[in-house]
């Protein structure tokens, strides 16, 4: 009997233990009732003996799965165990949808087809649907075959595409809310065992509970991310806010400095690392780097005009190059415009938006600023033409505010332009002038400029070194590269304020000059007219009526007879190398027709006048002619 219990203690298989009873009872030595009592309760030592084994089986498991912490690792975790556990072919657990009113498979272990592992059932259908409903776990022993369970034709497809013969589930529940369900299946027919079963409800339970966890840490995982996204937003909101208003702080300090419009640029050009262009309404440079490309373009312009609508900034690209123009507006006036190399992002676009404001405040400064001088430069120049013995001093002292002195060398230019550009002409005039001693304004329906006589080092020189067609040239060209066409007249350099009237008489003359003789686009003092500059302080003489009647009577009787235009055609002849074409183009007449000109004007002047220095001679007295005619040079009372 010793024996016997020393087994029994130490857990002995039936089949060992039913071999020592037999050997017991051949002997004698143990009556049925004991037999009896041995084997029951081995039996209950090996089920107590099981149930621990799946205990500690269970709670591994349980400690496992709230271990995890990501849903989708528990949902994984879950389904892998529950099949090691029950010993199935496949596991796999259901969320219920309650809005469509389903349960779906939303993950498996074991499950071959992509069917079977997309399995939607309508709660209550089937044993899914079932056991998702919460009322109780459920079962099949051949699902396939079993009427007792409601069936839907795509379901039972997948099932029969997996090989699934029983299946067996529970449902999963989280603070009396049923929110799934867990199974398993095997690809043979039978009925699972009431402890299997009893295992699958403590697994479900389990799971459950650790499914939730994960849920609930996800969500505070998410919310500590979103929270220290925000928290990072905040941050930087807070450093971009310091940013713009250190930005502020130096915007205003640039807009008290003497020269805030260059400021502003030097202090964007540092904010933007990047180039900074300050243009026109129209496209034209005001300040900053020249740009390489146009941004008188219809993309640049467009983009412009829409910034000044909106007052926001506006991306556009110019030769395959991005830019973002910000236009700077008063009212409903377009002043100009920042243009930033690049797109930009939106701490950006707010510095470009403020510098704007500071950009329309410094040009309205500059404007007042400038209409101020400008009214000042405009009665100075009518005084400086039109000048008052008795005033003289005061003019003096008006004057010297310009850098114009009495006792400096003079010029006076006279800029000719159409009429429709007059004010934008002298708005170019006044840029490409500033900075520089001398007055530039509108005189008597003309742009004039008084200016000292220097070097192109800057210094003072005598007339011989003045070089007025070459600094009128300048002009012009400043001008044309704003698609603007004029022509410049200049004076001889003067000394003496009581001097420049005459010197304005002689600028206005070669301006004419230069018009009579149709050299537009040009600059020129007398020296640079040639023979028109000798003229011209003879146009009123005794010798320059000599002088045509001399070379061009026949000529001028002729027309005045006959009512013809051969002396209007010599002087194109001429003024076009000679050339039949050329001059039958200028003279809008047929080539045979000016043949006929020509044949009667060497009837009447000698054939002798076309050549050498008799050519030279009728070619002066037709300047002479085209000069007159035209009232260049002429005394005005």
């Amino acid at each position: 009997m010793g024996q016997l219990l020393s087994l029994l203690v130490e857990g002995v298989s039936a089949e060992d233990l039913e071999t020592h009873l037999a050997g017991l009872q051949a002997k004698s030595q143990i009556d049925p009732a004991t037999t009896a009592a041995a084997r029951s309760l081995n039996a209950r030592l090996w089920e107590a003996g099981r149930r621990e084994g799946l205990l500690r089986v269970l709670y591994d498991t349980a400690t496992d799965l709230t271990g995890i912490r990501d849903v989708e690792a528990v949902l994984k975790a879950i389904v892998r165990r529950t099949r090691s556990l029950i010993g199935s072919d496949i596991a796999y657990l259901s969320l219920n949808d309650y809005a469509t009113g389903e349960s779906y498979i939303r993950v498996t272990d074991g499950a071959a087809t992509a069917l079977f592992r997309n399995i939607r059932m309508p709660l209550g259908e089937g044993v899914l649907g079932a056991v998702a409903t919460g009322e109780a776990p459920a079962q099949s022993a051949d699902y396939l075959m079993d009427n007792t369970k409601s069936h839907l034709e795509s379901s039972d497809a997948a099932v029969a595409a997996e090989g699934v013969k029983a299946i067996m589930g529970v449902p999963l529940r989280v603070e009396g809310k049923v929110i799934g369900a867990l199974l398993v299946a095997d690809r043979h027919a039978h009925s699972f065992s009431s402890d299997d079963v009893a295992l699958m409800e403590s697994i479900g339970t389990h799971a459950a509970v650790a499914l939730e966890n994960a849920r609930h840490f996800t969500e505070m995982a998410d919310a500590l991310a979103r929270l220290d996204q925000a928290q990072r937003q905040n941050l930087a909101h807070v450093r971009a806010l310091e940013e713009l208003s250190s930005l502020d702080q130096r915007l205003m300090e640039t807009l008290a400095s003497t020269d805030s419009l260059h400021g502003l640029l030097r202090l964007l050009a540092e904010s933007m690392d990047s180039e900074v262009f300050v243009v026109s309404p129209m496209g034209e440079p005001m300040a900053g780097p020249v740009p390489a490309f146009d941004f008188g373009s219809p993309a640049a312009l467009s983009a412009a005009e829409m910034s000044a609508a909106r007052t926001l900034p506006v991306a556009f690209n110019v030769n395959g190059r991005a830019y973002t123009v910000m236009s700077a507006v008063a009212g409903d006036q377009h002043l100009a415009s920042l243009v930033v190399a690049g797109h930009l992002t939106q701490d950006r676009n707010a510095i470009l938006e403020r510098s704007a404001l500071v950009l329309s405040a410094a040009l309205l400064f500059e404007r007042t600023y400038q209409d101020a001088q400008y009214r000042l430069q405009l009665e100075l120049i009518d005084e400086l033409l039109n000048p008052r013995p008795e005033n003289i001093e005061a003019l003096k002292r008006r004057a010297s505010r310009f850098g114009l002195a009495d006792n400096l060398q003079l010029v006076v230019r006279v800029v000719g332009v159409r009429d429709d550009q007059r004010q934008r002409a002298l708005a170019v005039l006044r840029r490409h002038t500033e900075g520089r001693a001398g007055i530039t304004a509108l005189h008597e329906s003309h742009l004039c400029i008084i200016e000292p006589s220097t070097h192109f080092d800057g210094e003072q020189g005598p007339p011989a070194v003045d070089r007025g067609a070459d600094i009128g040239q300048a002009i012009v060209d400043a001008l044309k590269r704003q698609r603007i066409e004029a022509s410049v007249g200049s004076s001889d350099t003067v000394t003496g304020f009581s001097r420049l009237p005459a010197a304005h008489a002689e600028a206005h003359s070669v301006l004419g000059a230069l018009q009579a003789l149709a050299r537009h686009g040009e600059a020129a003092n007398k020296a640079a007219l040639g023979t028109a500059g000798m003229l011209l302080g003879a146009m009123e003489s005794p010798f320059a009526a000599q002088l045509l009647a001399a070379q061009l009577g026949p000529l001028l009787d002729y027309d005045s007879r006959r009512g013809t235009h051969l002396v209007p055609t010599a002087w194109t002849f001429l003024e076009n190398d000679a050339s039949l074409a050329a001059s039958a183009k200028a003279l809008h007449i047929h080539s045979n027709t000016l043949r006929q000109r020509l044949d009667r004007i060497d009837t009447l002047l000698g054939e002798g006048w076309r050549r050498g220095g008799r050519s030279l001679d009728v070619h002066v007295a037709l300047r002479l002619w085209r000069l007159q005619s035209l009232g260049v040079g002429r005394r005005t009372p």
